[in-house]
């Protein structure tokens, strides 16, 4: 839920900053407007900058002042598109409507137990303005928005490993309904993902649908967009120790874009880490970033998966002492898969080591893993957190 954060965000605002309105809403950017009503009526409660309309409130409230049920929001932006065809899915518990340059695409303004609507248009090149309104009845609360460029945007593919593989109309094995199926060997552009890619969303021949990335083998996922902000369950949590938390767009403290703030005591599941741990990935009530693991007290972390490749600078250095040594997948010996092999005299990055410093965990031109301590030589070693 979002109670917590939208109260906090208010506060910074009110101290500070300058509500954003509709206009200023530019590149990917939208302004969010807040109805303590069903019916968007009146003057909003809360006025916010947010990512994306896409959010999961599950049973509770947005924010102080907003009920659990019977509220609305507006999000509008002005978004520079490229011109072409695009697939328009929104899903939505309940009333949902989206316009764009003053046309209604999708016009659903009913209860709803989680329906999904999809509209094919196409878009000129240039700015366009996009109205996408919500509003909940009872129960959960929940919406998914995405505009997709059929075909365009990426040069990402991925090719079915398995026999035959479900498409889906949203990245879910339970509730995302089959719209077709495709077989081993096909190759497809890969157009979105979710939040920690264990889904993709896949162009087949002009239809978008969704597809579990463990029956896939894809290539050049760096520039494919996120797509749907749901990730898998890791059984990790992590509760804020600090006052307040900037939660960034990547893992970053100088470069990192803040999308939002948290305060102390609250807590979010865990997604995903960087290569050390030394950032963790959240997922904040629909929003995915990046918090530093020194402001977190996080449980489970064995489950979450590395999301990102990079590492915190320690000055500690590994020197390889035998002929060839194999850099494996975790600290243990048969059960550490080999990731690559590297050769005496090289020398790496430590980034971290197990408890006990029997085995150092090295970054190899960028590919991250554990070597046994006694076949290399380490500089620096009290500087190496714990990752393993």
């Amino acid at each position: 839920m979002l109670n917590r954060t939208v109260i906090m965000i208010v506060a910074v605002m009110l101290v500070g900053a300058v509500l954003v309105s509709p206009a200023a809403a530019q590149g990917g950017v939208w302004t969010a407007e807040y109805y303590n009503n069903a019916g968007l009526t009146g003057s909003p409660t809360y006025t916010l900058s947010e990512s994306s309309p896409s959010h999961d409130w599950a049973m509770g409230s947005p924010a102080a002042n907003i009920p659990v049920d019977y509220f609305s929001v507006r999000w509008t932006s002005v978004q520079t598109l490229t011109g072409g065809a695009y697939t328009l899915t929104v899903r939505a518990d309940d009333g949902v409507r989206v316009v764009i340059d003053g046309t209604p695409y999708i016009n659903e303004w009913h209860v709803s137990p989680a329906n999904t609507y999809i509209a094919n248009l196409t878009l000129g090149s240039g700015q366009h303005t996009i109205v996408v309104e919500f509003y909940e009845n009872t129960g959960h609360a929940y919406l998914n928005y995405n505009l997709v460029l059929v075909g365009g945007g990426t040069s990402a593919t991925a090719t079915v490993t398995a026999s035959e593989l479900n498409v889906r109309n949203a990245p879910n094995p339970y509730t995302g309904v089959i719209l077709f199926r495709i077989t081993r060997g096909q190759t497809y552009a890969v157009v979105g993902k979710n939040a920690d890619s264990t889904w993709l969303q896949l162009n087949v021949n002009g239809t978008t649908g969704w597809v579990n990335a463990s029956y896939v083998t894809a290539a050049n996922l760096g520039s494919v967009p996120v797509t749907d902000n749901s990730t898998r369950p890791t059984g990790a949590t992590a509760t804020v120790t600090t006052y307040f938390l900037n939660v960034r767009q990547t893992p970053d403290p100088y470069n990192g874009v803040i999308l939002i703030r948290i305060a102390r005591g609250e807590t979010y599941a865990v997604v995903g880490k960087n290569a050390d741990g030394s950032w963790l990935q959240l997922n904040v009530n629909g929003t995915v970033g990046w918090v530093n693991s020194s402001y977190v007290a996080a449980v489970n972390l064995q489950n979450v998966p590395v999301t990102d490749s990079s590492v915190r600078p320690t000055g500690s250095t590994a020197t390889v002492t035998t002929y060839f040594l194999n850099v494996r997948h975790i600290p243990a010996y048969p059960a550490g898969s080999i990731l690559t092999r590297i050769a005496r005299g090289q020398s790496f990055p430590v980034v971290g080591r197990n408890s006990a410093g029997t085995w150092v965990q090295i970054n190899v031109n960028g590919i991250v893993g554990w070597v046994n301590a006694s076949y290399v030589y380490v500089t620096n070693l009290s500087n190496v957190p714990v990752t393993g």
